[in-house]
C-alpha cells in the first residue's frame, strides 16, 4: 500500500477511534449553570441542586448563589433543596445556553419526617422570611400562645407535632403542618420494629418474611411461616458482651394472628435460649393473644447460671451465643392448625434492667 494511503488510513482511524470514544465514554458533555434566589432575589448560599440528565449530579450554591455542572443528555431536570424553602423544578433543553434562575419561596419545613424510628429523635423547623414559628407536642392545634420555636428539640416517645408559622409583619399569612412519630425503643435488640427488612433476624424451625399486611406500628412487621414445632418463629442473636449471668432482663413483642382454623386464644412466650438446644431455652415473657387482634408479650428473666432439666441433666448458661425468639408454647401433642399456624411479630424489644433502676 502506498505511504501516503496508509497515512490516511490511519488518520481515518483515529478519527473514528477518538468518535467512539466520545460515544462510549461521555465526551460531549453539555455545561449547565445558573443561580438561586429567594423571592426578593437575593442569592441563596447553601442551597443543594440536583440535576437529572442522562447521570444524576448534585452540586451546591455559593454565596453568590450561582452553581454550574457538566451532565450528559438531551435534557436536565433541575430542583433545589433547602430547608425552609419551596423550590419549583425545572427542566431544560441541551440547546439553551441560557443561565437557570430557580427561585425559592418560604415554606415550612420539619426535619426529619413523619415516620418509625427506633430511637430518640431531634426535630428541626424552618421557615425562610420574618415568621415566627409555634408548635405543640400534645395533639392541639398550635397558636402564638403555644411554645415557640427557638432552637431543636428533642422527642423521644410517640408523638404527634404540629407547628404553625405566623408572618411577623401580616399575621394573616401563615403556613401550618403535622408531623406524626413513631418512636419505639428496641434496647439491645437490632431492627425490633423490622422497618429495615430481616436484618438480624433469621427463622427458628421456620421461614421469616417481611409484611406490610399487618403492622403494630411502622409499616412493616415479620410473618413466620412453615414452622415445624411450637418452639419455632422470628429468632435473633443477642450481644453476648453485655449479658451476663444474674442481670435481669426485661422483654415485650406484640403478635397477630388470623388463620383459618386458628384457635381463639392462643398462649405466646418470648423465650431466651443459649446456643442451640432445646436444653437452655427459659421463658422470658408471655402472652395470651387473641385471634385477629394485636396483643402483647412482655415479662423479664433474671438469666440464670444453668438449667435443671430433670433427667436429662444440667445445662450451664455460658452465654456464647445468647438469642430470644418469638414462639407458641409447648403442647404435648401438636395439632397444625393450633399450634403450628402463621403468625406476625413486630416492635420486639429487650432492656437490661439496671440494678437500683426500679425496672
Amino acid at each position: 500500500m502506498p505511504r501516503r494511503l496508509k497515512h490516511l488510513r490511519n488518520v481515518f482511524l483515529f478519527v473514528l477511534a477518538g468518535i467512539m470514544l466520545i460515544g462510549c465514554f461521555g465526551f460531549g458533555q453539555w455545561k449547565i449553570s445558573g443561580y438561586v434566589t429567594d423571592d426578593a432575589d437575593n442569592p441563596l448560599a447553601g442551597v443543594t441542586v440536583v440535576i437529572k440528565a442522562k447521570k444524576t449530579v448534585t452540586v451546591t450554591t455559593g454565596e453568590d448563589g450561582k452553581w454550574s455542572a457538566a451532565v450528559a443528555g438531551d435534557e436536565a431536570e433541575i430542583t433545589a433543596v433547602k430547608e425552609g424553602f419551596e423550590f419549583e423544578p425545572v427542566v431544560v433543553k441541551k440547546a439553551s445556553n441560557k443561565p437557570v434562575t430557580i427561585v425559592g419561596r418560604p415554606k415550612l419545613t420539619i426535619n426529619p419526617a413523619s415516620g418509625y424510628y427506633e430511637e430518640a429523635i431531634t426535630v428541626e423547623l424552618a421557615i425562610a422570611g420574618d415568621y415566627a414559628i409555634y408548635y405543640t407536642l400534645d395533639g392541639s392545634d398550635p397558636t402564638a400562645e403555644s411554645t415557640e420555636y427557638t432552637a431543636p428539640f428533642e422527642i423521644e416517645e410517640t408523638t404527634t407535632v404540629k407547628v404553625v408559622a405566623i408572618n411577623r409583619v401580616n399575621e394573616a399569612h401563615k403556613q401550618e403542618l403535622t408531623a406524626e412519630y413513631e418512636i419505639h425503643d428496641p434496647g439491645i435488640i437490632k431492627n425490633g420494629g423490622f422497618e429495615s427488612g430481616l436484618d438480624h433476624w433469621h427463622g427458628k424451625s421456620s421461614d421469616v418474611q417481611i409484611s406490610d399486611a399487618q403492622a403494630y406500628n411502622g409499616t412493616y412487621s415479620v410473618l413466620a411461616t412453615s414452622r415445624t414445632e411450637t418452639g419455632s418463629g422470628p429468632r435473633q442473636d443477642l450481644p453476648a458482651d453485655v449479658l451476663e449471668v444474674g442481670q435481669t432482663i426485661k422483654v415485650s413483642a406484640w403478635v397477630y394472628y388470623d388463620a383459618e382454623g386458628a384457635p381463639d386464644e392462643r398462649v405466646f412466650n418470648l423465650s431466651f435460649q443459649d446456643g442451640d438446644g432445646w436444653q437452655k431455652i427459659v421463658i422470658a415473657g408471655s402472652g395470651t393473644i387473641k385471634k385477629g387482634e394485636w396483643g402483647l408479650i412482655q415479662g423479664s428473666l433474671v438469666i440464670p447460671a444453668e438449667v435443671d432439666r430433670g433427667d436429662a441433666g444440667v445445662f450451664p448458661i455460658t452465654m456464647e451465643n445468647p438469642r430470644i425468639f418469638i414462639e407458641t408454647s409447648w403442647v404435648a401433642e401438636v395439632d397444625p392448625a393450633k399450634d403450628l399456624f402463621d403468625y406476625y411479630v413486630d416492635a420486639v424489644s429487650v432492656f437490661i434492667v439496671e440494678e437500683g433502676s426500679g425496672d
